[in-house]
């Protein structure tokens, strides 16, 4: 395959949806991209038309930027300017804390965070600096050393807007979040994964499932933990 991969590092899983536009959507096959013609062109089956591309590489040829993707059976490459802008979800796999204790969720959710970054780490390893953490101020900025030594780089988004949040998944970033109030909890730890319009995606260690929330009521849960928010 002739082509320019555009990031150097190895891109992390995401998932996309197809826009809505006129005529037909079409995905070129494996190994067809050096001379894209009408023919090239293979037509997306109407039945998936709607359902989340897996995309495990981004790539430049033909002067256009292409999707990686495998949905189903089908893989192939998929042109970005086909794709949502207000759709974008990352392949972070829901992890449950081991007990209901404060220190297990936050350990839960930090770990999510750095393993998305394509780091390995268990939760013990975590523990001792959690603990130390939680003996100083708590707060999401102080756990700026732990998370630099991991992944190279932090992002303060305290008291960010939306579009700040949409920004850095869309860099496929995922975001640690302080709410209160959500699972009936006093104050936790969520791990944002994507977002569809106003409504957002986001791993629960309480729960270790991937849930949805609206933009209202994440504000709402958001604003109860001050507004504290760090990603890499």
């Amino acid at each position: 395959m002739e082509k320019t991969t555009i990031a150097n590092e190895k891109t992390s899983r995401f998932f996309v949806r197809l826009r809505r536009i006129p005529g037909e959507h079409w995905y070129l096959a494996d190994g067809s991209e050096k001379n894209v013609n009408p023919k090239s062109k293979l037509k997306v089956p109407d039945s998936i038309k709607a359902q989340d591309f897996l995309i495990d590489e981004i790539s430049f040829f033909n002067k256009l930027v292409w999707y990686h993707f495998t949905c189903g059976d089908l893989q192939g490459w998929l042109p970005k300017r086909n794709i949502r802008k207000t759709f974008r979800r990352l392949d972070v796999d829901p992890i449950k804390q081991a007990t209901q204790s404060d220190i297990d969720n936050q350990c839960t959710a930090i770990l999510m965070l750095l393993e998305s970054s394509g780091i390995q780490l268990s939760v013990d390893d975590l523990k001792a600096d959690v603990e130390k953490w939680n003996a100083g101020s708590g707060s999401l900025m102080e756990l700026s050393d732990l998370i630099i030594s991991k992944t190279h780089s932090i992002r303060d988004l305290n008291g960010a807007n939306f579009r700040k949040l949409d920004k850095q998944l869309l860099r496929r970033r995922p975001i640690l979040v302080k709410v209160a109030g959500m699972d009936n909890l006093k104050s936790s730890l969520i791990l944002l994964t994507g977002f569809n319009r106003k409504t957002y995606y986001y791993n629960d260690p309480w729960t270790g499932k991937l849930e949805s929330i609206s933009q209202q009521h994440l504000r709402k849960h958001w604003k109860r933990g001050n507004l504290e928010a760090i990603s890499y």
